[in-house]
């Protein structure tokens, strides 16, 4: 029973941190908890067999595909057919490309070379959790091969493997987040610990010390879910208690976990609805969250969990329970075609989308319409590249100014827009980017940690990632001998307080005119999402200033004084997309932006050219000032 308690409290937290339940904010690491699990499960499964001369590794996995498939076939099935009603066109086109690599489980390789699991736009990917049940199932593969080939020294085997993927994780965790928290390698020492749980015993320890062994553990396990913050986490050492504190229950097997009460029954049959609750409870809150991207509500979670319930217990009734009886022997061809079955399934889905999606939006012109034509950012980044190259064939390629951009994918748009608008005039655009804030290290007095400790991108939380950037800011500047340097950057505010003295630095050390953008109004989660009950395309610009994320609205008027002080022009982007309060993201019947807050490329020529045509632009385009290192008698 303590195995279904400990799966009850790893789905439960998953659940209510997916669900936005307040106290829950470390609830992600259940997953951690369960591979946990797994690994105990399945090495004691695969030891008790070879011990005994009779493990089959056919019957093995066969025994994971009557467990796992069935389930995981209907979950699918719901889910495609929640995404092909409720799904724009091309988050369409992600989910079936997710569902393929999900139904052969390496979804986790699939979304850890797209995107990080914290992000905003994960919540519009229905098949995001499944990366955790593809790491199980590379490991029910691998293990096997890996415990009959150690078996002269399995124990040995099993901790070697475990500390060098714990040490893997810690260490790659600051530069490789994402890979740390996706790929199986990373994620061994996990399973690992479950597995040497099924070597160990600790009965033989006193009445008192087991029951503060059990007390101790439930507290680490509680206080790690509770309390640990996802843009601060980490997969190293931070999730090894948590997984120690499991294993530790787990061998311990207290009288207090296996007494016959109800509160422990009720928590025994949440474990073992907990594979049918976890596949299904994200798609759930995903197609929920399209129709109100807001922030849920206490009524919006307890509508959630109920539903996620009532299916959860279908499925435990009518597919897990039934199919668990199937007797392998007698029908292990069938188990086997579950494989290429659900594979067929998920390609027939890609196969059918247009057609399936052209039967149920047959509008050739609508506001949907519109917002299925937005590009995804990558295609717009290799198309703007196009477009650059083709114009510069047709100059000699002579450059007589240039301009530096500094910032992030904000200034990769601004580079983009004006290399492609600025291509015969002789001024070259460059960009010194990085997810860094665009700061000097003398400007910063504050630790690295202090500053970076709220940033989105976790390689920052590591202080010695940005640092080089920052100690090289000027040398850096001065190298690429700019002209004009143009601030474009998703400004943080912790940031803005060291923006003043980095300008100041660069006026020291270089001389030269410096533009300061504002940050992009940004409209979340989605443009696909926000404005997708609209019925007229003409609403989209009329109610876009409304639908706008007003977390950075005060930004603008910082950055004006930060400019007023040190001399350089600012221009707000507010007034770019958005002058007098009204934005034009329709431009032309095409969308201006391809996410929440990233040009097109009908975007960075139109809002380019709005740019280049403010009269702070032109006149900092037009200075003169000398480089310091200069003869200024010239």
């Amino acid at each position: 029973m303590d195995i279904d308690l400990l799966r009850a409290l790893a789905v439960l937290a998953v659940i209510f941190f997916h669900f936005e339940v307040p106290g829950f904010s470390g609830g992600f690491l259940g997953v951690d908890i369960f591979f946990v699990i797994s690994g105990y499960l399945i090495s004691l499964h695969i030891q008790e067999q070879i011990d005994n001369s009779g493990f089959s590794f056919f019957y093995f996995y066969l025994r994971r595909i009557r467990r796992l498939y069935p389930a995981y076939l209907g979950a699918m099935i719901l889910t495609s057919i929640g995404a092909f009603t409720l799904l724009p066109h091309a988050l369409l086109a992600d989910f079936t490309h997710s569902q393929i690599a999900s139904s052969i489980y390496v979804s986790n390789i699939y979304f850890w070379s797209k995107a990080d699991y914290f992000d905003t736009e994960s919540i519009l990917k229905p098949l995001l959790h499944t990366w955790s049940l593809s790491v199980e199932e590379q490991f029910y593969i691998l293990w096997p091969m890996f415990l009959v080939v150690t078996t002269r020294a399995r124990n040995h085997a099993i901790l070697v493997a475990g500390i060098l993927s714990l040490l893997a994780a810690e260490y790659y965790n600051d530069d490789a987040a994402t890979s740390v928290f996706y790929l199986l390698p990373f994620r061994v020492f996990e399973f690992s610990i479950g597995a040497l749980a099924c070597r160990r015993s600790l009965a033989g320890l006193g009445d008192g010390v087991r029951k503060l062994l059990v007390l101790v553990s439930l507290l680490v396990i509680v206080l790690t879910l509770t309390l640990v913050e996802a843009k601060t986490a980490t997969h190293g050492f931070l999730a090894f208690p948590l997984c120690l504190a499991t294993a530790t229950i787990i061998v311990l097997r207290h009288e207090w976990l296996n007494r016959d009460v109800q509160i422990l029954r009720i928590f025994k049959h949440i474990g073992l609805i907990s594979y049918s609750a976890y596949l299904i409870h994200w798609p759930l809150v995903v197609f929920y969250k399209i129709e109100h991207p807001q922030t849920l509500s206490i009524g919006s979670i307890v509508y959630l969990l109920a539903i996620t319930w009532v299916l959860a217990e279908l499925f435990y009734r009518y597919i897990e329970q039934p199919t668990s009886r199937i007797q392998l022997s007698q029908h292990k061809w069938p188990l086997l075609l579950a494989l290429p079955v659900t594979f067929l399934v998920a390609v027939g889905f890609e196969i059918a989308r247009p057609v399936i999606y052209r039967h149920l939006n047959p509008d050739d012109f609508s506001v949907k319409s519109v917002l299925d034509s937005i590009p995804s950012r990558q295609s717009v980044l290799q198309k703007q590249e196009r477009l650059i190259a083709g114009k510069l064939k047709e100059t000699d390629g002579t450059a007589t100014r240039k301009i530096v951009v500094l910032g992030d994918s904000h200034a990769v748009d601004v580079t983009l827009s004006l290399k492609y608008l600025l291509a015969s005039s002789g001024t070259a655009v460059e960009i010194f980017h990085s997810i860094c804030d665009p700061l000097t290290l003398e400007s910063i007095d504050i630790p690295l940690e202090k500053l970076y400790a709220s940033h989105n991108q976790v390689e920052t939380h590591n202080p010695e990632y940005c640092r080089n950037y920052h100690r090289d800011f000027i040398a850096e500047l001065k190298r690429l001998s700019p002209d004009l340097i143009v601030f474009s950057e998703a400004w943080r505010p912790a940031a803005l307080p060291y923006l003043r003295r980095t300008i100041e630095e660069i006026n020291a050390a270089i001389g030269v005119e410096i533009l300061i953008l504002g940050r992009n109004p940004q409209f979340s989660p989605h443009p696909n999402v926000i404005f997708k009950d609209l019925e007229n395309i003409d609403d989209i610009n009329a109610v876009a200033w409304n639908r706008r994320y007003k977390v950075f609205e005060e930004a603008d008027a910082m950055l004006a004084e930060i400019a007023r002080k040190t001399g350089s022009g600012f221009i707000s982007k507010n007034n770019i997309v958005c002058p007098e309060k009204k934005c034009i993201l329709l431009i032309d019947n095409v969308f201006g932006y391809t996410d929440d807050q990233h040009w097109s490329n009908k975007g960075m020529e139109y809002y380019g050219n709005l740019l280049l045509s403010d009269e702070v632009f032109k006149s900092a385009l037009k200075s003169q000032r000398l480089h310091p290192q200069q003869d200024r008698t010239e």
